[in-house]
């Protein structure tokens, strides 16, 4: 992979700031990009409601800006990350979350006693509007916050706040190491499945893809020489 850059990026072939993310050699295009935020909320939300495990298989379609083999793009010269998508993750629940390309940038949330759309700048739905006549308890808040301090400012000043006061206490941060490899293995099985064009089955105890060897050879890559990390 060369070193590539051409100011704007709007050519399809700069992989440096910004741009290297429509590169599956360094990112995942917007499945780990935006799929990073949603993905997160959405495990939030099934996890509220009593959904502990992790997805049991994920599958569905995706177009790509080249022709793909094995896995690999066969263009190393321009973006290679899906530009079109839809997946359905399955969950031992019954539970179903989809990832697609084609909607309002955010998560839908839909139960059985309404429907929730979130994104970074507004959460709608009745039952947000039945805030205004049975709101949240006082203390639903700090719930959220674990009973860590309520930071105060914008949301990016928060989450700097308490992420900051954990390291002084040695605590969890509201936004933890464990929960954001859960919503990242969704969006990189996402990306296998594209990639490879096929559906996967996931066993979320042993961490691993189901029958399937050569799948499995994506959820690791291979470390320089004197750069290796063991986990």
């Amino acid at each position: 992979m060369d070193y590539r850059y051409m100011s704007g990026g709007k050519n399809g072939k700069s992989n440096c700031h910004y741009e290297f993310r429509w590169w599956y050699e360094y990112s995942g295009g917007k499945l780990t990009d935006w799929g990073a935020h949603h993905v997160d909320i959405c495990n939030w939300a099934l996890k509220l409601n009593g959904q502990a495990e992790g997805p049991t298989s994920i599958g569905g379609s995706a177009s790509h800006p080249v022709e793909f083999k094995g896995g690999f793009p066969v263009q190393t010269d321009r973006y290679n990350t899906a530009t079109e998508f839809q997946f359905k993750v399955e969950y031992p629940s019954g539970a179903e979350m989809i990832i697609r390309n084609d909607t309002d940038n955010g998560v839908l949330i839909t139960g059985e006693k309404g429907r929730i759309f979130v994104n970074r700048k507004k959460v709608v739905g009745k039952p947000v509007e039945d805030l205004q006549h049975d709101p949240l308890p006082e203390d639903a808040m700090a719930k959220v916050y674990k009973g860590l301090p309520l930071e105060t400012g914008s949301s990016r000043t928060a989450h700097w706040g308490n992420f900051l006061h954990c390291v002084r206490e040695q605590e969890t941060p509201i936004s933890d190491v464990h929960t954001h490899m859960e919503m990242l293995n969704v969006c990189h099985l996402a990306g296998i499945s594209a990639r490879l064009g096929r559906d996967l089955k996931w066993d979320d105890v042993q961490q691993q893809i189901l029958g399937d060897d050569e799948a499995n050879s994506f959820l690791k890559r291979s470390y320089r020489s004197g750069y290796e990390i063991e986990m």
